[in-house]
């Protein structure tokens, strides 16, 4: 299979490219795997390294609204797992023009591009955000979508743009909503290990919103959680998450 995976140079996506490329028992590996990455402040062709002379791996610097790119790359793959995203909660609330542009615009573009190319299946990579805040217990994965971010709410629109590709063109789409994730090479702006260092030291943690909007509090989760859950994806038109919110 030969396979497109947006956004993966950033921690999650390099995760999954090095494991699709790694010696997973029982996996079969790709025949190609072709990373499309804008490089922002999140991605990091070093997190890539290990693959890089892998003969099945290429790179290609682009963004996924340029929809010549994407047509061109889709029609040269059998899937697409979607992780491109701005993903920054406090960015998205100082100045939201760009994560709509990019979590929705995007998304529309590669699956207008899987639709017309035949990419199949289109995992869509998705966050458990989502269903917003949780005051105790955890949320069915099908309860109600009730974003409470701009970033959120970006993710709430492209999820439902892709259940629509699903429902009305019978595209074979699979939706995972993780929780919070950290590990190797997770960037400092993600809270885990931008804050771990203050809570060890003494110095504080900060979070934003208030006590309640969590419940017990956010559940995080290793990186290699959501990268599993993309090697074996749901059924189609299905959403799986990893981990509900808390």
């Amino acid at each position: 299979m030969r396979i497109l995976v947006t956004g993966a140079a950033g921690f999650i996506g390099s995760n999954y490219v090095r494991r699709l490329l790694g010696p997973v028992p029982g996996a079969a590996r790709p025949r190609r795997v072709t990373v499309l990455d804008k490089l922002t402040y999140a991605g990091n062709r070093a997190n890539l390294a290990p693959v890089q002379d892998d003969p099945a791996f290429s790179f290609v610097r682009g963004d996924v609204t340029d929809a010549a790119l994407v047509h061109d790359l889709v029609a040269a793959h059998d899937a697409v797992v979607h992780f491109a995203a701005e993903s920054h909660v406090d960015r998205s609330i100082q100045a939201s023009q760009e994560f709509v542009v990019s979590n929705v615009l995007g998304t529309q573009t590669l699956l207008d591009a899987a639709l017309h190319r035949g990419a199949r299946p289109f995992v869509h990579v998705s966050t458990d955000e989502v269903y917003g805040s949780v005051r105790s217990g955890a949320c069915a994965e099908d309860a109600a979508l009730r974003p409470s971010s701009p970033y959120s709410a970006s993710k709430a629109a492209a999820d439902l743009l892709a259940l629509s590709y699903h429902r009305t063109h019978g595209m074979d789409v699979r939706i995972l909503r993780s929780c919070n994730g950290y590990g190797p090479t997770s960037t400092r702006r993600n809270w885990s290990p931008w804050r771990s260092p203050g809570c060890s030291t003494g110095a504080g943690c900060r979070c934003t919103g208030t006590a309640g909007m969590c419940g017990s509090g956010c559940t995080w989760t290793i990186c290699a959680t959501p990268c599993t859950g993309c090697s074996w994806p749901a059924a189609p038109g299905a959403s799986t998450t990893s981990a509900a919110r808390r």
